[in-house]
């Protein structure tokens, strides 16, 4: 399958991620005016936005990024399956992983914690197993006490254009559904900084 995703480029062949060029990425995480104008005020403050994620590590795309018409199955049997394109109204990270994967399993315990310092904001978190069956992925998740959601990529085919540079790999994506910045490797997710950003980016 080939995703339309030629920005996601971008962000893999910079393999060491980098700050963000104020002036030229704030259009990916800018809100408009009721005009549809952007006020000097709100580009400085979304240029101040792109900048501060890019210290933290994450690539800001110059513009954001949509999503392709795809759909994950959900590892809990009795939530809706993911529609990557459809995802919209929420912040949402959205994380790829597998159970085999050191840094993955390093990272996970943060991104539980996130989860649960985001709660009542408008934020989701979508973790997307790459390439593993759903038991494997089912036994790993209930022996660690996660609650966030958990999504399959049984065949691997959306990590493999989606996390082509290894996984973990990361993005974070807007409330109008569109990827606006992305990083490569493990962290930590309950990084006070990082969970400032994203509650301003939620309240919008």
């Amino acid at each position: 399958m080939v995703f339309p995703f030629l920005a996601i480029v971008a962000l893999l062949s910079a393999c060491a991620p980098r700050a963000a060029n104020a002036e030229g990425n704030a259009g990916s995480i800018a809100g408009t005016s009721a005009d549809g104008e952007r006020s000097v005020t709100g580009e400085a403050r979304e240029a101040d936005m792109a900048t501060r994620l890019g210290k933290l590590g994450f690539h800001v795309f110059p513009k954001p990024v949509e999503l392709p018409r795809v759909t994950v199955a959900a590892l809990n049997p009795s939530a809706k399956p993911l529609e990557l394109s459809a995802l919209s109204g929420s912040v949402t990270l959205l994380n790829f992983w597998a159970t085999w994967c050191p840094p993955c399993k390093k990272e996970m315990p943060s991104i539980e914690r996130l989860n649960a310092l985001m709660k009542g904001e408008n934020f989701s978190i979508a973790a997307i197993s790459v390439g593993e069956d759903a038991q494997t992925v089912k036994s790993f998740i209930e022996s660690k006490g996660y609650t966030f959601a958990v999504y399959l990529d049984g065949d691997g085919s959306l990590g493999g254009a989606y996390a082509s540079q290894g996984i973990p790999t990361t993005y974070i994506v807007d409330k109008s559904g569109r990827i606006i910045a992305g990083i490569v490797g493990s962290r930590e997710y309950d990084d006070p900084e990082l969970v400032a950003i994203l509650k301003v980016l939620a309240a919008r």
